[in-house]
């Protein structure tokens, strides 16, 4: 079964960077690292780290304020707003920023720039998740004091002034019965940034040539899409497809456009994005992660995902989970959930999710009662591990457990189970334990 989840690893200039990368794939939050360079009237260019493009909002972030970092950011926001810049005060000290940054409309959008660590909850007051940041939250163009928020009612992503999430474009909360600030402390706000610290990120050495310069800080991480690792590690940053290197290297007479062409990259084994041509593709005729990003899994966030799986399992066959967990952990190949590598998740998750798309696929252990530890059961117990099986046996039988049920109590010679006495129940067991070990025979009864 081929992979729907795979390992690929992601670079950043900054630790800072790879932790609020994080911090988005928990929130699910699609970005694209460092996607485009901006020039300033002068010659100087500024490269934001992350653009969120469902939200349309530029993010960078620095690990301390200074004069040059919000010169630079005023006029860039300005820009990717579609405003005039005009200087304010003294107070920013922008003289080394002279001139206007130049952004295309087609990458228009609000801008935040957060300095300091990451925010953190410190108690159980709000306002102490942004207390390490020397400004209180993220500046935009001529104010502080943003915070990230979420919609309590559809769960919108957005900053917003101290967080005040009836601010927010939805308006979910713009009418006075739920009109309630929410000061960026919601729980899941809080896991997220929780992530982000825990997130295990390591410093490399970039050989030249190897990966965009200056790229130190790395993070690995799960990506739901199958062909994504290959093409990471075919990928030698050189980007062109055949089609636009024929294209050319030939005359214009003797060039036959093929659609082929167009996919296959020419510098290594793998595929060009059918959208910008840039960048390396998982599959022909498939974008890149600039031009359809993807949130990614990281550790913390694959295992509790994996554990919502289980439960989803659990409840689709009527198992206990203490059955469920061992299944899963076999499948990856660990005997311990704790054990487990970030590739083992991946292979867990395709397994459940598959699993899942087909119950009858899962095969259930049931633990085996012998004939004496049956012949111990009380009237009830029997009953109860009857009960405990119905479901199982209906997805390795394909039947329906409405099906399953009646076939039990045809078994025991009852119309109901409650008119079976203990005897008739311990075969109905008897007979349940037959048809999971054989189920051929279940199908072979009923004919």
């Amino acid at each position: 079964m081929a992979l729907a989840y795979e390992v690929i690893t992601t670079s950043f200039r900054t630790e800072l960077h790879a932790r609020w990368s994080a911090v988005f794939d928990r929130l699910q939050v699609p970005w694209v690292y460092e996607p485009q360079v901006f020039t300033a009237g002068d010659g100087r260019t500024c490269m934001p780290a992350f653009w969120l493009p469902r939200e349309r909002i530029w993010f960078d972030a620095v690990t301390a304020p200074g004069h040059e970092d919000l010169g630079w950011w005023r006029r860039f926001a300005a820009a990717a707003g579609g405003w005039e810049y005009y200087p304010t005060d003294t107070f920013f000290d922008e003289q080394d920023w002279d001139s206007p940054v130049h952004v295309d409309e087609a990458w228009h959008g609000r801008a935040l720039l957060a300095f300091g660590p990451l925010p953190m909850a410190y108690g159980d007051d709000g306002l102490d998740v942004w207390q390490s940041s020397p400004e209180g939250g993220m500046w935009v163009y001529d104010d502080a004091m943003y915070w990230w928020t979420l919609c309590p009612v559809c769960g919108y992503f957005g900053a917003e002034y101290f967080g005040q999430a009836e601010r927010l474009s939805c308006e979910c909360l713009n009418d006075r019965e739920h009109n309630k600030t929410r000061n960026g402390h919601d729980v899941r706000l809080l896991k997220a940034y929780q992530d982000g610290w825990n997130e295990s990120v390591e410093e490399v050495l970039v050989a030249v040539g190897g990966g965009r310069a200056g790229h130190q800080w790395r993070r690995r991480a799960l990506i739901p899409r199958q062909g994504a690792a290959e093409a990471a590690r075919h990928c030698v940053a050189q980007c062109r497809s055949v089609a636009e290197v024929l294209r050319e290297e030939l005359p214009e007479e003797a060039y036959a456009d093929a659609e082929e062409g167009h996919q296959l990259c020419d510098s290594c084994p793998g595929f060009v994005c059918t959208g910008c041509g840039a960048e390396p593709a998982a599959a022909p005729g498939e974008y890149c992660r600039s031009c359809e990003p993807l949130p990614l899994l990281s550790d913390a966030h694959a295992r509790d995902l994996l554990n919502l799986r289980a439960i989803e399992l659990s409840r689709l066959h009527k198992e206990q989970l203490k059955i469920i967990h061992p299944v899963i952990n076999k499948a990856m190949g660990v005997r311990w959930r704790g054990d487990a590598r970030l590739a083992d998740l991946a292979v867990g998750l395709t397994q459940v999710e598959h699993w899942l798309a087909h119950p009858g696929s899962l095969q259930i252990p049931n633990p085996t009662l012998s004939e004496e530890e049956i012949d111990m059961l009380s009237g009830a117990e029997v009953r109860q591990e009857i009960a405990a099986r119905v479901g199982t046996l209906s997805a390795v039988v394909h039947d329906t457990i409405p099906m399953v049920q009646m076939r039990i109590n045809d078994a025991i010679g009852v119309r109901t189970r409650a008119e079976a006495d203990e005897e008739q129940l311990r075969a109905g067991l008897r007979q349940v334990r037959l048809w999971l070990q054989a189920p051929a025979s279940y199908r072979e009864a009923a004919g």
